[in-house]
């Protein structure tokens, strides 16, 4: 499904194996996985991409186990989530439009009110 043509390197799974945080290939693995998870957020079911026009939600490629963690940008170790889930599961704004102002001011209370949830689900169970 994903070789050569795809423009995935496996050499790149190993987040050793280059400079920086994401591969040289990180495009065509992140729109791999788009496609892969049909361009819905795998959090909470948004649709971008060819399902929701301009209209879409932001997505992001987020790795399931954490490269910190020992997570390899393998296209097992991730999953499309939509900007706000995204922002959710780290618990502060993340991607390109991090430093938009006003946008962000929203985002982040964004980000508190679902990390507020999640907290007091777990208190509740």
């Amino acid at each position: 499904m994903f070789g050569r043509r795809s423009g995935i390197n496996s050499k790149y799974d190993d987040p050793s194996s280059h400079d920086g945080k994401y591969p040289p290939d990180w495009d065509a693995r992140r729109k791999a996985v788009y496609e892969r998870d049909n361009y819905t957020c795998q959090e909470c079911g948004r649709r971008s991409g060819p399902h929701a026009g301009d209209g879409g939600a932001t997505l992001h490629a987020h790795h399931l186990i954490s490269l910190r963690d020992g997570g390899w940008h393998h296209l097992a170790n991730l999953v499309t989530v939509c900007q706000y889930c995204h922002d959710g599961i780290h618990g502060h704004p993340t991607g390109s439009q991090y430093d938009e102002g006003e946008h962000n001011a929203l985002r982040v209370l964004r980000v508190v009110g679902r990390v507020a949830l999640r907290i007091l689900r777990r208190v509740i169970r």
